[in-house]
């Protein structure tokens, strides 16, 4: 079905609305922050807000392009805030601070609440289930075998899962401090929520993936002395280390390539003698000693009989 003219228009003019929105915040907020440039003026865009949005009316070309030209000076003057991100983090109704958990970044930090209450809740009951398993593995062992065999495999289970927990913990505070800054600075962009939340599954997988390198004897003892359940955490708040590690192991399992570049070894004397040169007899290397040495100066001692009186 073909759009009419009438149909064109208006998508134009909300398109339109929504771009005149969006310079507006940017100027609003440079001017929060102190720094509205000096070819941007507030007055002109609240007379195209004016006729825009209160009359109804249509802009002019003109004020079409000093939009576009105050949203590029703008979008530089303010980066990395956008437009995006200060929709984002706007509230049109702030009566509580509920009101500001509904905008794209509060539905962010709530979601990264839930998976870092989530994992630690899931580390507090490995943990209790590891010292109850311990401590009464004696008495189950003689009393309920069959019991200790099932508790045993369960926890076997979880000494593998913990460095994940641990890495999804630490991911997930590593992004509740970024959010933390983006939400100060303005600069949380709703398109990069995927981004986010692979970071929060790169993390989890790092941070068992680094206490497995390290058990297995993959890294090399440092001064700093942690534990697994710490390297499992850092793991997973910084996926950093762990490419650092794969890619030494990396170089370390690959073969050394021949050295094709060098050249080959001259195994003969750097000067040698012509061997169609006859040999000299020893008469004429006396007398070519004779001639190559050098005169040498002999001391002139005075006569008795030559001395002036």
């Amino acid at each position: 079905m073909e759009s009419t003219p009438q149909q064109t228009d208006q998508k134009h003019i909300t398109n339109l609305t929504g771009f005149l929105k969006d310079v507006l915040r940017l100027a609003i907020f440079a001017v929060e922050r102190g720094n509205l440039p000096e070819d941007i003026h507030m007055d002109e865009l609240y007379r195209m807000w004016d006729t825009k949005i209160i009359q109804k009316h249509a802009l002019s070309d003109d004020d079409v392009a000093y939009l576009q030209k105050c949203y590029l000076i703008l979008g530089r003057q303010l980066a990395p805030t956008t437009a995006i991100s200060l929709r984002a983090t706007e509230c049109k109704n702030a009566r509580s601070s509920k009101d500001y958990m509904n905008t794209d970044a509060g539905r962010h930090v709530r979601n990264m609440w839930f998976a870092s209450f989530i994992a630690l809740a899931m580390i507090i009951l490995m943990n209790f289930y590891q010292y109850i398993f311990e401590f009464n593995a004696s008495t189950w062992v003689t009393e309920d075998p069959s019991l200790f065999s099932k508790a045993t495999y369960l926890y076997s289970l979880i000494i593998t899962l913990i460095p994940f927990m641990y890495g999804a913990f630490g991911a997930s505070v590593f992004l509740l401090r970024q959010a933390e800054t983006q939400l100060r600075e303005r600069t949380f962009d709703p398109r990069r929520l995927p981004e986010f939340r692979n970071r929060l599954v790169l993390g989890t997988l790092s941070g068992g993936v680094i206490v497995l390198l390290y058990s297995s004897g993959g890294i090399v003892e440092t001064n700093v002395k942690i534990t697994e359940a710490a390297l499992g955490f850092i793991g997973g708040y910084s996926i950093d280390l762990l490419f650092a590690l794969l890619d030494r192991v990396v170089n370390a399992l690959k073969p050394e390539a021949p050295d094709t570049t060098s050249t080959p070894v001259n195994r003969t004397p750097a000067f040698s003698r012509p061997q169609n040169r006859a040999k000299s007899t020893p008469s004429e290397q006396t007398v070519k000693e004779e001639k190559e040495t050098a005169p040498q100066l002999v001391p002139v001692t005075t006569r008795e009989g030559d001395s002036v009186g």
